[in-house]
């Protein structure tokens, strides 16, 4: 009983195999029919005046990549080109019902479309032997992946916000367009398959037909151009491009910030801007070499090099002031007035708060107890009048200063000539001892103020270093 249920279901797989090897045959029968004295150089037309309308297509795969230094494109597509075969046809009851037959690429005519801006090292790369689909109205759709590698013209102006077009030129090399029609299947490519880039947002593939005319020959050749549109991804030359920038100008700033005395304001500055030279060395490799314009990011370094040497030369200035040898004699007059170190407004104590301020130093009493001052000892001077010989020294007894002694003379005794000599030494010692400490007090007010006059110039600098600064990096950041 089992036996005779079984029966349909072997009968249904005989006849499954034998439709299988019927359609198998009918496949290899209509094959050698179609290729049977099939010429692939001929055009697939069967009058000569009609041209073959190949329609293109492309979709762009996995892989991207943009040189920036050699302006190529590295782009992997799907190529799709569709046209009409008039000598593959058939009728597909004549042959078991085959409705599509695949077919070796390179045993059929196929259109010789290459891309026209390629940068291949030998020709333009040879197009892949793949199947052709076939169907019973000669209809033929050729698919296959292909790496071209194009020129394209990279535009670093508002690099790295910059945005790339670049071209994808497709033209026959043989036929011309009498000859052979070239057109585009839809006004886009595809993009569906296209996968994440980490340097480009791809955003458009706009597809175009041209015509052109060269001075080769009268007929028209035809194009079709795929423009693919991308925005560069910034996110990483902002964080290690900018930002090191930014922190550079920063220290800068800070060297205003730094006391003339510790001897690293200089070595501060110096070592930004150094390192400033090195970072823009560094972007400048991955940059195309063109002198037709400078980018964005090239006018920023430029910009913070100008600062950062625009610092070191204030702080030239600052320490020269501070520590240069010409503080012995004091500051201009109207160099004060502008600094208003003698005439002090609102606003000038409101701005140089903080600043260094100078100190006023008083001539203490000498170590011996006697006050100098511009009196005249006239008794002294009266005793002392007769003996000429010792006023031949530099300060003379007649002309001290003193108010008063702890024991008054008496004109009347005649006095020991050792003491009045040992008198006449102290005098002139404290005579010179006086010179000296007011010369040694005019060069230490005189420094004062030279330090006052540095202190108001680095305040100045460091307001004009912090406007610049924000200037700068304001009118680079709009533009970005």
């Amino acid at each position: 009983m089992k036996t005779w249920k079984s029966v349909p279901f072997i009968l249904a797989a005989m006849l499954q195999v034998t439709s299988g090897s019927e359609s198998q045959s009918s496949e290899e029968e209509l094959l050698m029919s179609l290729l049977e004295g099939y010429n692939t150089d001929r055009r697939p037309v069967k009058n000569v005046s009609d041209a073959v309308n190949v329609t293109i297509d492309v979709a762009v795969a996995e892989y991207l990549h943009l040189d920036d230094r050699n302006h190529m494109l590295t782009v992997n597509l799907w190529m799709r080109m569709f046209w009409t075969d008039q000598f593959l046809t058939w009728d597909p009851s004549d042959y078991n019902g085959v409705k599509s037959l695949r077919i070796q690429g390179s045993k059929i005519w196929r259109p010789d479309i290459v891309l026209f801006n390629s940068v291949f090292e030998e020709g333009f790369g040879e197009t892949p032997d793949f199947r052709a689909t076939i169907l019973p109205d000669g209809s033929v759709t050729f698919l296959y992946p292909f790496t071209h590698k194009a020129a394209c013209r990279v535009n670093i102006n508002s690099f790295p916000e910059d945005s790339q077009v670049c071209p994808l030129k497709f033209c026959s090399w043989s036929y011309d367009g009498v000859q052979m029609d070239l057109v585009n299947r839809f006004p886009k490519g595809d993009l569906t398959n296209l996968g994440p880039n980490e340097e480009w947002e791809v955003t458009d593939l706009l597809a175009e037909r041209h015509v052109h005319y060269y001075n080769c020959c009268p007929e028209p050749y035809p194009d079709v151009t795929f423009t693919l549109v991308m925005n560069r991804r910034s996110l990483y030359y902002q964080y290690y491009i900018f930002v090191p920038a930014c922190v550079l100008m920063l220290i800068s700033l800070l060297g205003f910030l730094t006391p003339p005395e510790s001897g690293e304001r200089m070595t501060m500055v110096l070592t930004a801007l150094l390192a400033n030279v090195v970072n823009m060395e560094v972007v400048a490799g991955q940059l195309p070499k063109t002198s037709t314009y400078v980018p964005i990011i090239g006018k920023y370094f430029g910009a913070v090099l100008f600062v950062n040497a625009l610092a070191i030369a204030m702080n030239v200035i600052i320490l020269t002031f501070h520590f240069g040898t010409f503080r012995a004699h004091p500051p201009p007059a109207w160099l004060k007035k502008s600094l208003r170190i003698d005439t002090p407004s609102r606003w000038a104590e409101w701005f140089f708060w903080r600043c260094f301020r100078r100190r006023t130093i008083s001539f203490p009493p000498d170590a011996s107890g006697v006050r100098l001052n511009s009196c005249i000892w006239k008794d002294l001077e009266a005793t002392l009048s007769g003996r000429t010989s010792r006023m031949s020294r530099p300060y003379s007894t007649s002309a001290i200063e003193t108010t008063h002694l702890t024991k008054p003379f008496n004109n009347n005794n005649a006095m020991d000539p050792v003491l009045l000599a040992k008198m006449d030494t102290i005098v002139n010692n404290l005579k010179a001892s006086r010179t000296s400490w007011e010369e040694k007090r005019r060069i230490e007010e005189a420094m004062y103020e030279w330090r006052e006059v540095a202190s108001r110039f680095d305040r100045i600098f460091f307001a004009m270093f912090t406007v610049i600064m924000i200037v700068v990096n304001v009118v680079v950041f709009r533009q970005i």
